[in-house]
């Protein structure tokens, strides 16, 4: 047995309306995520084919809502191919850089991303905001982790990132706000380094392209 098909299996002891299938060679797992509320129960539920890429467990697995309940439109986070469009790339990047469990992405992502969908088709918004697609939503997660609007300034932030220019723990912030080091951007900084050094390469030479263009 695989590791992946190992690490799939003890997930789906949690998740019993979830069955591991083979379809044309490649292991998909397909059924029912019902979303539970601790005191009311069953408040929904949600049909899904699940897929793996060879890149996985350092990626998502792709999903296909299957029962269409979520309308197939971009501001709903369904993407041309009908997968989910369950976070912005850098951040997804971040989570998945030294791999993920089969579990902790049923727990962790497609559950908590399948009960916003419920709360926005109930409310109208979602409950905790959203990024945009593309580029627009890669310029959002970094504008708001490291709290900066403008777009050059976030650039030169990232140069330091990678370029292992970062101040000593106990200075002054560069941002101005009098705090040390450690107690603002330290956090921020950390968190976009997980996504690995040569992907955050990569974005921003991607990102100069977009400011060029604008």
């Amino acid at each position: 047995m695989s590791t992946i098909t190992k690490n799939i299996d003890r997930a789906l002891v949690d998740y019993h309306l979830l069955s591991r299938v083979v379809e044309d060679g490649f292991i998909r797992v397909k059924g029912f995520i019902p979303l539970i509320h601790p005191k009311i129960g069953e408040i929904d539920r949600y049909e899904v084919l699940i897929k793996f890429p060879k890149d996985y467990p350092k990626c998502f697995p792709k999903v296909i809502e299957t029962s269409n309940k979520i309308p197939r439109i971009p501001n709903r986070h369904v993407n041309p191919d009908n997968t989910l469009c369950l976070a912005v790339e850098p951040e997804e990047k971040a989570l998945t850089k030294n791999g993920i469990s089969f579990k902790y992405f049923l727990d962790r992502i497609l559950i908590p991303h399948l009960a916003r969908e419920t709360y926005r088709e109930s409310k109208g918004v979602y409950p905790d905001g959203e990024y945009a697609h593309g580029y627009d939503g890669i310029w959002e997660y970094y504008k708001s982790i490291l709290k900066e609007s403008d777009k050059l300034t976030i650039i030169r932030e990232l140069e330091q990132i990678v370029n292992s220019n970062w101040p000593e723990r106990n200075q002054k912030c560069f941002c101005g706000s009098g705090n040390k080091f450690k107690k603002c951007h330290l956090d921020s900084w950390t968190e976009i380094l997980k996504s690995g050094k040569d992907y955050i390469k990569k974005q921003i030479q991607i990102l100069k392209t977009t400011i060029t263009n604008e």
